[in-house]
């Protein structure tokens, strides 16, 4: 048997540019901001209630500092968050699926359907008050590899899983296809 392992041009390879996405719902901004909004009170009554807690700690600067350094961090969250909104984006092709995301640091993740276990939707309380959800799909590989796709509406997420699931069913696998 001879062992074949041909150069490729990557000049011919598809650019992940020219791939159309489809950014998220808009709506799932106001989830994103009821998330931080609930996380900055739980943050600050924490710190709030070690300062208050730790005999050394109850002056005015301990209160100035750890409160207002959890109050910056809350903000750089927030202006992330803002940022990276715009970003977020998927775009679903006929072998795999593709989640952009990041402002500060990019990440684009391609999942392809041959490599999906199984597939789930989510959906916490403030999502369905939107009627949104995620789309999480788990693939064969290290927990990083899983693809998680927030902000769909709950219907669309629903139909892309169905969609994905008769794809993983009644398509071989291409690294045995002859």
């Amino acid at each position: 048997m001879e062992f074949l392992n041909a150069p490729v041009d990557t000049e011919t390879l598809p650019k992940a540019e020219d791939v159309a996405f489809k950014p998220i719902e808009r709506s799932y901004f106001t989830v994103l901001r009821w998330q931080w909004g609930l996380s900055t009170l739980v943050l600050l009554a924490i710190g709030a209630g070690v300062v208050a807690m730790t005999p050394g700690l109850y002056q005015p600067r301990w209160w100035m500092l750890v409160l207002g350094s959890i109050t910056f961090g809350c903000l750089v969250w927030r202006l992330a968050m803002e940022k990276g909104f715009s970003v977020k984006a998927y775009a679903v092709r006929e072998r795999d699926i593709i989640y952009r995301t990041g402002w500060f640091v990019q990440r684009i993740h391609t999942c392809p359907f041959n490599r999906v276990l199984h597939s789930t939707v989510t959906a916490g309380p403030i999502e369905r008050r939107y009627g949104l959800a995620a789309l999480v799909l788990y693939s064969a590989g290290p927990n990083d590899t899983d693809l998680k796709i927030p902000g769909l509406v709950e219907a669309d997420a629903y139909a892309l899983k169905e969609w994905i699931t008769k794809k993983i069913v009644h398509e071989p696998d291409a690294a045995h296809a002859e």
